[in-house]
């Protein structure tokens, strides 16, 4: 973490150079360069100062970084001088071993001024740094080429000049080519010097001669080919393609046609970690293919895509996304690739577009693959439309609507790549194919998702009585009898608003007045989607909006369906994380509430708020209203403090700060008294009777907020206070005996001291948990108790390791009792040996 994440963070940073750093540092001076010190005081002075590196300020100004370096100089060239000879080899390497380490963490970790380093490092230290690469100890090598490899990214960050960035290049290219050219070495030092070579082809290429960049390239081409140094190689390969991407005097001409062999036959290996750094690479190279008039082996893109094709499985979806984004790239940089691009990739991409499994990245890449396709002209816009709609008659994907949706956005992205000239017809098209009351139920849900997902990226309005048509077959869907139809239908209203809000956003809301039961739920539906795909839309600015959302979402508040409360909560908190300013005084206002649906009021409020901190809302504009929130765990109805309680949950797990201040006062009282709270009744079901225990959500939930809070923000918390609590938790009923067994796990590694005070209180529960009966159970019930009784056990052994527990006299006793026990035996060499 810098300094200014420090600062951020609220912790008090203490810049040490003022008075410490300078007077540790003459402190140390003084062991290094004591010619009778031994090697154990100079080596506890070098991690002192490595140490000092990590502090705010890290060792001080440029005169003490001038002054370590001459040490290090020293100790580096120590072989040297007559005297050091007499001293034990073995200590001498240790200790240069030791002096580049703190090398290596002066230069990398951004607490000292890049310039004083650089202008301390070049006529002091890197002489003797790049010898020492020559050095025989392989460790000794190996840190020094990590040195090595700092140095250009310092020569940036300390503005050098193009003479220094001459002169360090050269060396740099002198002390790594030897190593890297070399084949009998520890394959550390492989490593390293591929590494160290990579630093300085894409920082430094522009110093170094044509010559030496391409005895470079090739020398990782070798390195390519060998079974132990090719995944470092791909890397060093990633990072240099990375470097020719944005600059035009470094080129990978010379090397492109045999890495790009290399690495498609890497895709056939097993290894899947090969694998993926073989596709990056190829993703990184292809990018930084030149001109068409480059002599490329058009052969091998044939081979590099029948392989990346063989990889489009939903079996992985990481290696999956890769490869997608690979031909993705190549269709780009080489348009004329389009029919082998449809032939080898095309197949396995429309199998993947029906996959009920594709989301995320993987999806993206699809989508991104079928635009390109489009533009660069490798199929038609009719035929890949014809190919992706026939995918919903696969047997395994008709009636999935992840598979519906995943096919609309496909069908969506390819219109939206298309000429402007064909993209009325094609929303027209599909328009007059949506027909409510047709038997294709999966059919209609398609082209209403096609046409909702085209709609969100182009303005509707702009083509004569497309936006009047769909707000009019909108409409008619919802009074469709099929619910998915409905369902499909307030996803597209929702989401053709983002591109035309003028035309649907007031049809909308003047929908939603007259409206009521499942026709309102949808119509709030749609308003949800509206947000939030509006909050994914570059630039978004809703402020001009809110005046006609907000009395809608007001008026319902209170609504007695539950599902049309959780639709509005979720608007609500949706525009809260838009527009902070106009949406928390109004959810303010709304929990101060006090008329006769103040229940259901309160209750939407809460669920706003924890969907406003779980949609990232800025903390500073929440964090003045949050005392204000939390008087809702006060409320006397059971849901809303069920309620409150998730959106304290929600608090500490996404932005502790907004909570940490009123923990105490207001929060923690509540929080005990809640994770106490019994009200079991008893239901008469005629034969027998069952007894429900209507707190058991609100314990449940009072412990996950401790249990969240003691990884979150432990210090706002009066830990001894909740032993008692704890102790009653562990006897409760069996979810929270699990959870608090969980609580008591993380406790002995994190709060072992009031553990032990209480641990004396913690038996009776304990004692009963691992006792428990089987009874007559079988099979998984069986199951289930035995995997009770061996969570007790864990909360017991590893309880039995915190210091002090020998003066619990009576959790000892109940420990040994245990582990004499026959029957509990097998358990405990169960949980041992987990």
């Amino acid at each position: 973490m810098d300094d200014d994440a420090l600062a951020a963070s609220g912790a008090v940073v203490v810049d040490l150079r003022s008075n410490v750093s300078s007077a540790i540092v003459k402190a140390t001076e003084k062991q290094l360069s004591a010619k009778k010190g031994g090697e154990r005081s100079k080596s506890s002075a070098i991690a002192l100062l490595s140490t000092l590196c990590l502090a705010p300020g890290g060792i001080g100004s440029s005169e003490q970084i001038s002054s370590v370096f001459r040490h290090v100089k020293t100790i580096l060239n120590a072989d040297d001088d007559a005297n050091t000879r007499r001293h034990s080899a073995v200590n001498s390497k240790s200790l240069k071993l030791e002096a580049l380490c703190l090398v290596r963490i002066m230069l990398s970790c951004k607490k000292h001024d890049a310039a004083d380093i650089k202008n301390a490092l070049l006529p002091i230290l890197l002489s003797d740094i790049c010898k020492c690469v020559q050095e025989d100890w392989y460790k000794v090598i190996s840190e020094a080429l990590r040195v090595l490899m700092e140095i250009p990214g310092l020569l940036v960050l300390g503005s050098a000049t193009k003479a220094e960035k001459d002169e360090v290049a050269t060396s740099l290219y002198d002390a790594i080519e030897p190593r890297l050219s070399e084949h009998d070495l520890d394959q550390e030092i492989k490593e390293c010097a591929l590494s160290a070579s990579a630093s300085l082809v894409s920082i430094l290429h522009a110093s170094l001669t044509p010559d030496q960049k391409n005895k470079i390239l090739s020398l990782l081409l070798e390195r390519l080919k060998n079974d132990t140094t090719r995944i470092a190689a791909i890397k060093t390969l990633s990072r240099v393609g990375k470097a020719a991407k944005s600059s035009e005097d470094l080129e990978l001409t010379s090397v492109m046609n045999e890495a790009l062999e290399q690495l498609a036959l890497l895709l056939r290996q097993q290894s899947r970690s090969l694998k993926q750094s073989a596709l990056e690479c190829i993703d990184t190279l292809v990018i930084c293919l030149p001109g068409s008039d480059f002599d490329m082996d058009e052969g091998l893109f044939d081979s590099v895509l029948k392989d990346l094709g063989e990889i489009i499985s939903d079996t992985d979806l990481h290696l999956c996304h890769l490869s997608l984004s690979a031909s993705n790239s190549i269709l780009k940089a080489r348009p004329s690739t389009g029919a082998l691009v449809k032939s080898h990739v095309l197949p396995a991409s429309l199998d993947l577009s029906k996959s009920t499994l594709l989301q995320d990245p993987a999806l993206a890449s699809l989508l991104n693959l079928l635009e390109q396709m489009i533009a660069s002209g490798a199929i038609g816009f009719d035929e890949l439309q014809k190919l992706l709609e026939g995918q919903m008659a696969g047997g395994g994907s008709k009636g999935s609507k992840q598979v519906i949706s995943n096919l609309a956005q496909c069908i969506a992205a390819i219109a939206l790549a298309s000429p402007a000239a064909n993209q009325e017809k094609f929303i027209k098209s599909t328009i007059s194919a949506i027909k409510p009351s047709s038997a294709d139920v999966e059919a209609t849900q398609l082209n209403l998702l096609v046409s909702g997902n085209f709609g969100r990226k182009v303005d509707l309005s702009k083509m004569k009585g497309v936006a009047e048509n769909m707000q009019k077959i909108y409409f008619e869907s919802f009074d469709s009898s099929n619910e998915d139809i409905k369902h499909a239908a307030a996803l597209a209203l929702g989401r053709a608003s983002v591109g035309a809000i003028d035309p649907f956003l007031p049809a909308l809301l003047s929908a939603l007045e007259g409206s009521s039961g499942k026709k309102q739920y949808l119509l709030f539906s749609s308003l949800r989607e509206f947000i939030h795909c509006y909050r994914q839309t570059e630039g978004s600015d809703l402020s001009s909006s809110v005046p006609m959302l907000l009395p809608p979402l007001e008026m319902n508040c209170g609504n007695d369906e539950e599902g049309v409360r959780a639709m509005v909560a979720e608007c609500l908190g949706a525009l809260a994380c838009l527009e902070p300013k106009a949406i928390l005084p109004v959810l303010k206002k709304l929990a101060t509430d006090d008329t006769d649906m103040k229940v259901h009021i309160h209750w939407t409020v809460g669920n706003a708020v924890k969907f406003a901190i779980g949609g990232q809302i800025n903390p500073t504009e929440l964090a003045p209203f949050m005392p204000t929130f939390i008087e809702l765990l006060k409320e006397d109805d059971l849901a809303v403090k069920n309620v409150a309680l998730l959106m304290v949950y929600s608090a500490v797990h996404h932005a502790p700060q907004l909570v940490v201040g009123i923990m105490r006062e207001q929060i923690l009282p509540q929080l005990y008294e809640l994770a106490q709270l019994n009200m079991e009744r008893k239901i008469d079901l005629g034969p027998f009777k069952h007894t429900v225990d209507d707190a058991l959500p609100l314990r449940k939930a009072a412990l996950s907020v401790f249990s969240t809070c003691l990884d979150k923000c432990p210090s706002s918390l009066d830990i001894p206070a909740f032993m008692p609590v704890l102790a009653k938790a562990l006897a409760d009923v069996e979810d929270i005996q699990l959870q608090s067994h969980q609580i008591v796990h993380t406790m002995c590694a994190r709060h072992p001291i009031p553990l032990v005070a209480a641990a004396d209180s913690f038996v009776k529960a304990l004692e009963k948990t691992v006792n428990k009966k089987k009874g007559q159970k079988t099979g998984t019930e069986l199951e289930r108790v035995y995997e009770w009784i061996k969570s007790g056990l864990r909360v017991m052994l590893a309880m039995s390791k915190l210091d002090g527990i020998a003066g619990a006299r009576e959790f000892i006793d109940f420990a040994d009792r245990i582990r004499k026990s026959k029957p509990h035996a097998p358990f405990l060499a169960a949980v041992e040996n987990e």
